[in-house]
């Protein structure tokens, strides 16, 4: 535990790292009530300043028709003055309430928050230290990387995410209320300390700089607990609400601690801190947007809130930004009370599955609404030579409303397997329910009056069983526009590229809009970008922590486990994020620039935090800095690959294994290293190999004890043909795949590995080619046969590049 007065925390053997300190700056609730304090006096004074030169000016004007310059001056610096004090005073007002309704709320939902006892094992010192800290070269994001109950992973990472700087390495540290006292002393919120770092001797050490942030753990509290959703003493509605409520007021807090502590990180200066506080009371940027906005022409209209608050609005105000912004792209106000009449219909609908206005599902009304705003902010008015018109503008808007208009969605349906299916709407059956209803045909054909007494008088009703009064007339060709809400609908299904039956669907609409003479490419630009909205809205509405809330919930509904919730989504993102419509419709100018700021910090969210980006990361600076890149496969032994890059200086190795207490004992070797040319990663090989960069690595390592990699079934061969069939397009010119085993030559299953390697492209290579062999000379364990002396298999691959 580090202790402010401390210098030096640990002086070890020779050569051995220590520790030594900068003095701990904080940001201080303490240091808060003072710049308040001072903030007060000098509004006051400014004031009183302002009246006492200020004042004597009128009078001495009207009786000497002259003005004096110097009580001119004054007043006006007097004025300013005032005005800073008041802004001062303000934000930091707001600053300390926040913190304190936070940690309010979070002690009344755990009265336990904040005096968890927790160590981390730290293998530098390989000591335990005070707090939660994933020290050492550690993925984050590895689903076994352990993380109390009482801590949410993605509220870490979002303030860890919020603390890079180039070029500092930073360790997060949650640490108990004891450590960081909010009620007495200096009333600490967050504390940064400088530390160095050193290696070798005392008198010539190899200095290395490093910036620990301390944070309470209420910060960072999971709100997700089971004994916090149990409490009998509060009802489920009052739980969610403080929940709620509780996650708005973490997202502020942390931000809070981000502006304070980030700047002490990147400008690690003595008057660093001073510089925060002035730059936090500072008038011309809180003026600007307090008063600027209240002129008239400039106040901010409902499309203004709507953006900024995309994820937390209100539905009736949501609605309300529809309808204004459809009316500014030419929709005639009739029309508006038309989808004002269907979104009523459809709230009702909502509301009585459980899914209306609070809803924590990801696939409620408000995610509808959501979905149809994004989409009218992505049409241009012009894109690709097509300008949009008011009638299409309405077709985008029905199928927005009615995209997820499933009235099974939260049934328990078994299907024909036996399996229950997940509780989500599915795209067949809303093409089902709104094709017996004929809901979006009505909303063609009758004016805003008929179209609102089409509704049966209990509007939550929509089973299979209910028939719309009065009855829709049957006769005559159904209207276009109700066959292009359709193909837009089915267009929306995910994943679309793999759903055979949604893409034969919306061929088959197109092929009738053709028959009828409408334009397809039209429709079809249309379609795509109601589907980048439905994929893309969740993340450019909402912070990344608030994002990953509602993704995790979303996981909640498809019966996925949350902890693949980052791979998971990256992998997603791939899907649309560079398609170059995608990236052309976020350029246009008329889009708004916080949802495209909002999509770079939650596209930077999830991808920095999959296991495959800090990997291929890892790689691309170790071709920057060594001579060549190995790779060991299922590492199981990290003594063997910290033997074979000690011995291989100028080379970087790379383990990966599915063994999680190996690799972190591999991580906890590999630090040691000097230089540290290794690295351990948890995972599924299967799963990183595949999103590795091809001809990036020089050799594959692969220990093979006959006893565990039998291949004598099929089943046995399939898998190890998979994971063999992915090296050779990995491997750099006259790379190798060398195999540590006891299988002899004559062995059968040693023929049929052979056989396996030929058909995935690899050959055995031969005595001309000269390799580098990297397991060591009589290397054995337990794993292999007693007796037996390992041999290595060398395999060349038969691909040239």
């Amino acid at each position: 535990m580090l202790h402010r007065s401390a210098k030096i925390m640990k002086l070890p053997i020779e050569g051995a790292p220590y520790l030594m300190n900068s003095p701990e700056k904080s940001f201080s609730l303490l240091y808060n009530d003072i710049a308040r304090k001072f903030f007060i006096a000098l509004a006051f004074a400014g004031g009183l300043s302002a009246c006492l030169f200020g004042i004597p000016l009128i009078p001495l004007y009207f009786i000497t028709q002259m003005t004096n310059i110097s009580y001119i001056v004054f007043s006006f610096f007097s004025i300013l003055g005032c005005i800073w004090g008041i802004m001062g005073y303000r934000e930091f007002t707001t600053s300390a309430n926040r913190v304190h309704r936070a940690r309010q709320l979070s002690q009344s939902l755990d009265p336990m928050i904040g005096n968890y006892d927790y160590k981390s094992y730290n293998p530098e010192t390989h000591e335990f230290e005070e707090g939660y800290i994933p020290l050492g070269p550690i993925d984050f994001w590895d689903k076994e990387t352990y993380a109390p109950s009482w801590l949410d992973k993605g509220k870490y990472w979002h303030v860890l995410l919020g603390l890079q700087v180039p070029g500092r390495e930073i360790v997060l540290q949650v640490s108990r209320d004891s450590d960081l006292p909010l009620e007495t002393g200096r009333k600490n919120v967050a504390a940064t300390i400088k530390e160095n770092l050193s290696f070798g001797s005392v008198s010539a050490p190899r200095k290395r700089f490093r910036y620990r942030v301390k944070i309470p753990q209420w910060v960072v509290m999971n709100t997700d607990n089971v004994h916090i959703k149990q409490n009998a003493e509060r009802s489920k509605i009052e739980t969610n609400s403080i929940v709620s409520e509780l996650n708005r007021q973490l997202v502020l807090v942390a931000d809070e601690i981000l502006e304070r502590e980030r700047p002490r990180i990147k400008y690690p200066w003595p008057i660093t801190g001073l510089a925060v506080y002035l730059n936090k009371s500072l008038p011309i940027r809180i003026i600007y947007k307090e008063v600027i906005e209240k002129l008239p022409g400039f106040g901010k209209s409902i499309i203004q809130e709507a953006n900024e608050t995309l994820a937390d609005m209100k539905e009736e105000k949501l609605l309300m930004a529809i309808c204004q912004l459809a009316s500014k792209k030419g929709v005639q106000a009739d029309r508006i009370d038309s989808f004002r009449a269907l979104a009523k219909y459809l709230s009702h609908s909502y509301e009585v599955q459980g899914l209306g206005e609070g809803s924590t599902k990801y696939h409620n009304f408000h995610h509808s609404l959501e979905v149809t705003y994004l989409s009218l902010q992505l049409i241009p008015t012009e894109f690709h030579g097509y300008k949009f018109f008011p009638n299409e503008i309405e077709m985008v808007i029905v199928a927005g409303l009615l995209h997820d208009h499933d009235p099974m969605q939260v049934k328990s349906i078994i299907d024909s397997n036996g399996i229950k299916e997940p509780e989500a709407p599915k795209v067949s059956r809303t093409i089902e329910e709104i094709q017996r209803t004929r809901i979006h045909d009505a909303y063609f054909v009758l004016n805003a009056m008929e179209f609102e007494r089409f509704f049966p008088g209990s509007p939550g009703i929509s089973s299979s069983d209910s028939t719309f009064r009065p009855e829709f007339p049957s006769s005559g060709e159904r209207p276009y526009e109700s066959l292009v809400v359709e193909a837009i609908i089915w267009r929306t299904d995910f994943p679309y590229f793999k759903q055979k039956n949604a893409q034969e669907m919306f061929a088959k609409l197109l092929a009738e809009l053709r028959r009828r003479g409408q334009d397809t490419n039209k429709i079809t630009l249309l379609a795509e970008i109601v589907w980048l909205a439905d994929l893309s809205v969740t993340y450019m509405g909402s912070d990344p922590l608030r994002a990953w809330n509602r993704v995790t919930s979303l996981y909640d509904e498809l019966y996925l486990s949350k902890l693949e919730a980052v791979s998971r989504t990256d992998t997603f993102f791939s899907d649309f994020a560079d398609k170059k419509i995608f990236q052309e419709l976020l350029k246009v100018k008329s889009f708004p620039e916080i949802f495209r700021n909002r999509w770079n910090l939650v596209y930077q969210f999830f991808h920095e935090g999959n296991p495959s980006t800090s990997l291929n990361r890892t790689i691309e600076n170790a071709h920057k800095l060594f001579l060549k890149v190995n790779m060991e496969i299922g590492v199981l032994y990290g003594k063997m690959m910290y033997f074979i890059a000690g011995n291989n200086w100028a080379e970087y190795f790379i383990g990966i294994g599915k063994n999680h207490s190996e690799v972190s004992k591999a991580k906890a070797e590999f630090v040691c290293l000097e230089p540290q040319n290794a690295s351990a990663f948890w995972g599924e090989p299967k799963k990183l190999i595949p999103n590795m960069p091809d001809g990036s690595i020089d050799n594959f390592l692969l220990r093979m004890p006959r006893k565990y990699y039998r291949i004598e079934t099929i089943q046995d061969k399939v898998s190890l043909r998979a994971l063999i069939e992915m090296l050779p397009d990995k491997l750099r010119d006259n790379g190798t795949l060398q195999i540590l085993t006891d299988m002899p030559i004559d062995d059968i299953a040693f023929k049929d590995l052979t056989g396996i390697m030929n058909e995935a492209g690899f050959r055995e290579c031969s005595d001309n080619d000269t390799h580098k062999i990297y397991f060591p000379n009589e290397w054995t364990d337990e794993d292999f046969s007693e007796g037996t002396k390992p041999r290595v298999a060398l395999f060349c691959s038969q691909l040239s590049r």
